[in-house]
């Protein structure tokens, strides 16, 4: 029972209590930032123009084609043809304007427990870096050599959580690269992207030929297993972040099914509620197939809200019951994908009109209330030299933990 002179919890008193209210909550004023992982993928985008003509929305790279090799000898008596160059490759990256912003009014700066300046510039700025590199790692994605996880997955829709990411997967990128003749990154080594739940199960890989053996046969080398750092492995550095291509694009899962619940069929608000069940709470996610009567045929998950005994499903794909009816919800989850990235030198470049950004806009209202912040940039991304670049496809065995 709560203590009736001191605690914070009557409703009727507004969360006071005491002689005229004396005692109140107290709140910290110093808020704590959001997690946030370090961008690195724009790091990959090592060519950039180097004698641009002009100003122009797209630009475009050159490289030169070499001749083909002679082998036949020359003729004492003979002058040899000349041969005609090769028209150079091209590579064309599109700009586009890329920004966001927000609005501080004059109130909020007036009425809040915090200084929210500050805070603001620094929410923006890390959006700035956060976007860029989203649509960095987009391009990275887009090359054409791809190798996929496990010994059966033939494509992104055939991956399932047992087709992990091993040794021979990296030793086999690093051989196309240097089989393609690709330039290292650093020394004699490629730059190697790799999300940590992919980490986890090359790690955890055993054998001889594992990634761990050599850790452990190594007194220099065992301190990576204490800290769980990949560090120099197979002709390729590694860097572990979050931040690397996952997605639920994979092989379906055994569906799990709840038994019968209510469905809204409000077309226009593409959600239903259903009574909580703990196998789908616990188990369902973002971008997994859903079914039942009155569900669209194929809907997807694209949110999950839980409060009481209610779980509030938003698809894709507006419902097609126009009452309210009684099914039984099948969710059908979908493999988790992760992409590693092994990139040589030059793989992905990159053409900038104007660096992104922070902008401090200006205050045109007639109070002088509204103080915009925001940020901008122009620039672009495109692959270079696709010969350069691998990417891995694969799932995870921690991914659904």
């Amino acid at each position: 029972m709560s203590n009736a002179y001191t605690s914070t919890g009557s409703t009727t008193l507004g969360g006071t209590v005491g002689g005229a209210g004396l005692v109140q909550k107290a709140y910290d004023r110093l808020l704590e930032f959001a997690l946030r992982a370090e961008p690195l993928i724009r790091s990959v985008a090592d060519k950039t123009p180097a004698q641009q003509s002009i100003p122009g929305s797209t630009v475009v790279l050159q490289k030169y084609v070499d001749l083909n090799a002679v082998t036949d000898t020359l003729t004492e008596t003979v002058d040899p043809d000349a041969v005609a160059l090769s028209t150079p490759n091209t590579v064309t990256i599109t700009l586009n304007e890329y920004g966001n912003s927000v609005l501080v009014t004059r109130a909020l700066e007036l009425f809040s427990l915090a200084d929210v300046d500050p805070a603001i510039a620094n929410v923006i700025a890390f959006n700035l870096a956060d976007s860029i590199d989203k649509v960095a790692m987009s391009t990275l994605n887009g090359g054409s050599n791809v190798i996929y996880g496990g010994s059966t997955a033939t494509s992104t829709a055939t991956i399932t959580a047992a087709a992990t990411l091993d040794s021979a997967d990296i030793r086999r990128a690093v051989a196309k690269l240097r089989s393609n003749k690709a330039a290292y990154r650093k020394g004699s080594l490629y730059w190697t992207g790799i999300h940590p739940e992919v980490s986890h199960d090359l790690r955890a890989e055993t054998g001889d030929l594992g990634w761990r053996y050599p850790q452990a046969q190594s007194a220099s080398e065992a301190s990576k297993i204490w800290a769980g750092e990949i560090g120099e492995y197979e002709g390729a550095f590694f860097v572990e972040s979050p931040r690397l291509y996952n997605a639920k694009s994979g092989a379906n899962q055994t569906a799990l099914t709840t038994t019968a619940v209510t469905v809204a069929g409000v077309s226009a608000a593409f959600t239903f509620g259903v009574a909580s069940s703990s196998v789908i709470a616990s188990r369902a996610e973002a971008g997994d197939g859903i079914a039942g009567t009155g569900i669209a045929s194929g809907a997807k998950i694209t949110a999950i809200t839980t409060s009481g005994s209610t779980t509030t499903f938003t698809v894709d794909t507006a419902n097609t019951a126009a009452v309210t009816v009684s099914t039984t919800v099948t969710v059908t989850p979908v493999t988790r994908v992760f992409d590693t990235i092994v990139a040589g030198s030059q793989a992905m470049a990159e053409a900038v009109a104007e660096e992104p950004h922070v902008v401090i806009g200006n205050v045109t209202d007639k109070l002088m209330r509204f103080r915009p912040m925001g940020w901008y940039g122009v620039l672009g991304f495109s692959v270079y030299r696709d010969e350069a670049l691998y990417r891995i496809t694969s799932g995870s065995s921690i991914a659904a933990l």
